[in-house]
């Protein structure tokens, strides 16, 4: 504990604004206190939010918070946890409205769903639904189990969760993940309402979400950013500095799964597969959600200009699959079939590539180059905001000027030219992303749940976090 409380000194010093005095726990018995091995101790008991789940909702959120919860559970820790039932509130009926069965993790004591709606304007995506009932589950269910501490993953109803955890009186981190400001600049189809009108919206949209971010920090919740970038975006939104941990939760990958060594007969078979067996094909991998504010029609153009031997794959699913799956095949070097895969499979497709690759400038860590790298796979990138952040130009990785057709062009000729050479062979490449391991990545989660305090203030930021819950339902509708 003494090394966390130096380590986070500026926020346990400091007069708090946002989160209360009040230290949630002390170290010692059930607290994140130092273990004997130098670990930092899981809380006795904690409950996981997350608004993605495999395979209700796949993305990067997902994956970190799956991986956090069984390192959770194998320190011992009695997590529970809280996701979305995946099926839209109103828009199914009878057999179609059951909820699909999200995978289990061993150890968990329990899994609970809410009601779900789409995400208001942003609609491709899910979320909790803003409803009293959702509240009353989550109330009696912090009543019944008693969490140390709840740890929500950032989503548009996390008012819901920051009133619940108020009124219990129990301590609140959300983990920022998504820089929904640059996924509204991308993704011209943010609003549905499209044109100028969607373009307004989508402004809207932005200005609420930092609003909900004021909002969360008036509650008594503190923040944990995934990244630096995921800081910047907390303060450029108003959210006072003391209400934030001075660390980031970082990159993590699961380095297990991840790695160089892998059956090569498999990964042969799998390369085959992804190239549709054209011979010195140069395999270029992109992982993650077929979307547009991921840039993914940057890398199809691109496809057109690189050498003949240059094959994209494109693993997994998401908005254009169905216009891209057109594509798909040997005679345009694009394999598309928008499936959804495992995580196993994920690694097998990266350890298979010549290298993994990404146009996105909106990533706040990049998972996908933690992964790649992981499994000796260097990654293509542009150079913006988490891959700047986390990965080494001309080590594990070559970074072009985001959206220049010129410097990606340009990159992709000096990859295609390293091979295994120095730096660029599987074993360097992997030695340079060990950093990024589960393990240290726990450790660096529940120093800040160590940190985690109870809401000062209690009736006043109580009157008015239930003011601001009720005010957020009736703004739902209308930009919803």
């Amino acid at each position: 504990g003494a090394r966390a409380r130096r380590e986070f000194g500026y926020f346990v010093r400091r007069p708090i604004a946002g989160p209360g005095c009040a230290p949630a726990m002390a170290p010692g018995a059930g607290s994140a206190a130092t273990g004997s091995k130098g670990k930092i101790e899981a809380p006795s008991t904690v409950l996981i939010y997350s608004h993605s789940w495999l395979p209700g909702q796949v993305d990067g959120v997902a994956i970190r918070m799956m991986a956090h919860v069984k390192e959770l559970v194998k320190r011992g820790c009695k997590v529970t946890v809280v996701t979305p039932d995946f099926v839209v509130w109103g828009e199914l009926t009878g057999e179609a409205a059951k909820p699909p069965v999200q995978q289990a993790i061993p150890g968990v004591v329990e899994h609970v769903v809410l009601e779900t709606q789409r995400t208001p304007v942003y609609r491709k995506n899910l979320c909790m639904r803003y409803s009293l009932r959702n509240f009353s589950t989550l109330v009696s269910l912090i009543k019944r189990i008693k969490p140390d501490i709840v740890h929500g993953t950032q989503e548009a109803s996390i008012q819901v969760l920051a009133t619940a955890c108020l009124f219990c009186d129990v301590p609140l981190v959300v983990s920022l993940h998504t820089d929904v400001g640059q996924i509204a600049a991308r993704d011209q189809n943010f609003s549905t309402l499209g044109g100028t009108i969607g373009r307004i919206h989508a402004k809207i949209a932005v200005a609420c979400t930092n609003w909900g971010y004021r909002n969360w920090a008036l509650s008594g919740s503190s923040f944990f950013a995934v990244s630096e970038q995921a800081k910047k975006l907390l303060k450029n939104a108003g959210v006072s500095d003391h209400c934030v941990y001075p660390a980031c939760w970082g990159p993590m990958v699961d380095r297990e799964t991840f790695c160089v060594d892998m059956p090569l007969d498999k990964v042969a078979e799998e390369r085959k597969r992804l190239t549709f067996g054209i011979e010195d094909a140069f395999l270029m991998a992109y992982v993650g959600r077929v979307t547009a504010e991921k840039d993914i029609q940057f890398l199809v153009d691109a496809l057109k200009r690189a050498p003949k031997n240059v094959v994209l794959a494109l693993v997994g699913s998401g908005s254009m699959v169905e216009e891209l799956k057109k594509l798909h095949g040997k005679e345009h070097r694009l394999h598309c079939s928008g499936d959804f895969v495992g995580r196993e499979q994920v690694a097998l497709s990266l350890r298979a590539c010549d290298c993994c690759v990404s146009a996105s400038t909106m990533e706040t860590i990049g998972l996908t180059a933690m992964e790649s790298v992981s499994c000796g796979t260097p990654f293509l990138a542009a150079n913006a905001q988490g891959f700047a952040e986390h990965m080494e130009h001309g080590k594990n990785a070559r970074l072009w000027e985001p959206h220049s057709e010129e410097s990606f062009d340009k990159e992709l000729a000096e990859l295609m030219k390293c091979g295994d050479k120095d730096n660029w062979g599987r074993e360097a490449l992997r030695a340079s992303m060990a950093w990024a391991s589960l393990d240290d990545c726990t450790d660096r989660a529940l120093q800040g749940y160590l940190l985690t305090k109870r809401a000062d203030k209690y009736s006043l930021r109580l009157l008015v976090t239930m003011f601001f819950f009720v005010l957020n339902w009736c703004i739902g509708w209308f930009v919803g």
